[in-house]
């Protein structure tokens, strides 16, 4: 059963469901609104004969009473003082007996309905004569028999009307979400998620829905968009990561070949494998290090000095392969510069910025520099070294990428990558700056740290 037809039926029935209780009052209030006059009028006549009475126990005196249609008997117990008219006797109620003035609806020997009153008459504080004074009601039954089938034809001939303008109501108000159901069909056979569902209605309940469907259409196409970059860029990873792995297994697998045919050991050959089984090695912790970072695994972070942290790399690098000049321009209030940072992968960072400077730089000098900038600290490194091509510099932090010739030197090209990543982890930035035969210079922002003091903790 569609919606549309359930709202129908559920407006025609509440509508009927009135319309029935509206006939019901009705008929009973007609009806109690008849009888409480007739009871009226037979309790005021009653009276004035009792208060007659015996002087009004007569005929002609008992019918100017009341109307032709309103019938008067004074009776005892077991026989009947007079009547008004010749209209028959009617029992004598138990209650009326016991003393108690009674309403009580009657027939006749002829079937006829009448309202009786019986009013007792107490003589020595002893009920002994009654007053009956009743008066037909086939008036009120004709009334009520005939509008019987006239509220149920009206009921009937209401319940299809209703019906039939509850369906086209229905239809008007589902229209907007018929409109949502087909713009999602649409999507679904279109795999189209740029499509939006148009509504130009108010902001009730169904335009809350239309925008609520539109927003989350808005959030669908940015997440699958997110998804085929980030597939785009595991299908990159995978095929830079075979091509980087298969260079090196190729140069130890040819080694492993001329040592088997020479019989002996080569120590060149021995060395190009240890080479390329370190670099090797190197490349897959870096492979590690960047699937860590898609996985979004974040180490914790500590409050760590800075200036000891960065001597510390820089006394490391020396040991790294260079020929240039190695400067170190790091003044003293870096010591005192505190960051919320992870000791381990700021020294990754740093080595790898510093690697990468004496790979680029075949002659000059290599100078790491450490200032205050904004609300942080800057740490650059800065060489006279080959530089960057204009087109190469805005992907040079790319994964796997090397441009020629800048970043043609053997290496990974994760290296930058992971030192980018580093510096988001830590809240900060790495930027680069280049010009083709002057040199590059990479500038890591972190923000400094500044724990809250006692007076704000309190």
């Amino acid at each position: 059963m569609s919606l549309r037809l359930r709202l129908a039926l559920l407006y025609s029935a509440q509508m009927t469901a009135a319309l029935l209780l509206f006939s019901f009052l009705l008929y009973y209030v007609m009806h109690w609104s008849y009888i409480s006059e007739v009871d009226a009028t037979l309790k005021s006549v009653a009276w004035r004969v009792a208060e007659g009475a015996p002087l009004t126990w007569s005929i002609p005196s008992l019918r100017s009473l009341a109307d032709r249609s309103t019938f008067i008997m004074v009776r005892a117990e077991d026989y009947i003082v007079t009547q008004s008219s010749d209209f028959g006797s009617f029992p004598l109620p138990a209650r009326a007996a016991a003393g108690e003035p009674t309403f009580t609806t009657e027939r006749d020997v002829n079937g006829e309905p009448y309202r009786l009153f019986s009013l007792p008459i107490y003589v020595n504080d002893q009920p002994r004569f009654w007053v009956q004074v009743a008066q037909p009601t086939r008036l009120l039954e004709r009334v009520l028999a005939n509008l019987r089938p006239l509220l149920s034809v009206a009921t009937a001939a209401f319940a299809v009307v209703t019906g039939a303008f509850s369906w086209l109501l229905a239809g008007r108000a589902l229209k907007p979400i018929t409109k949502v159901a087909q713009a999602a069909e649409a999507i679904g056979e279109s795999a189209d998620l740029s499509l939006r569902v148009p509504y130009k209605g108010p902001g009730d309940e169904v335009g809350s829905l239309v925008h609520t469907f539109n927003g989350m259409l808005d959030q669908l196409q940015e997440l699958y968009g997110r998804l085929a970059a980030a597939v785009d860029a595991q299908k990159r990873f995978v095929a830079d990561a075979s091509h980087e792995l298969r260079t090196p297994l190729t140069i130890i697998r040819g080694n492993i070949d001329y040592l088997e045919r020479a019989g002996s050991l080569d120590p060149e050959a021995l060395a190009d494998m240890k080479s390329e089984a370190a670099r090797m090695s190197q490349l897959l912790e870096e492979m590690l290090a960047m699937a860590r970072a898609d996985a979004g695994q974040e180490p914790e972070l500590e409050p760590l000095a800075l200036g000891p942290l960065v001597r510390e790399v820089c006394d490391r690098a020396k040991a790294l392969p260079h020929n240039v000049e190695f400067r170190r321009e790091l003044p003293e209030a870096l010591d005192r510069v505190m960051v919320l940072g992870h000791a381990e992968w700021l020294r990754r960072a740093l080595l790898i910025l510093l690697d990468n400077a004496f790979k680029y730089t075949p002659s000059g000098t290599v100078t790491v520099r450490a200032g205050r900038q904004g609300d942080g600290v800057v740490l650059q490194v800065i060489d006279t070294g080959r530089g960057i091509a204009p087109e190469d510099l805005p992907r040079v932090f790319d994964r796997f990428y090397r441009a020629d010739p800048a970043r043609s030197g053997g290496g990974s090209g994760l290296g930058l990558a992971i030192a980018s990543w580093v510096a988001g982890l830590h809240g900060g930035r790495l930027t680069a700056e280049s010009k083709v035969g002057e040199g590059s210079t990479f500038s890591l922002w972190l923000p400094i740290y500044r724990p809250a003091s006692p007076s704000a903790n309190s």
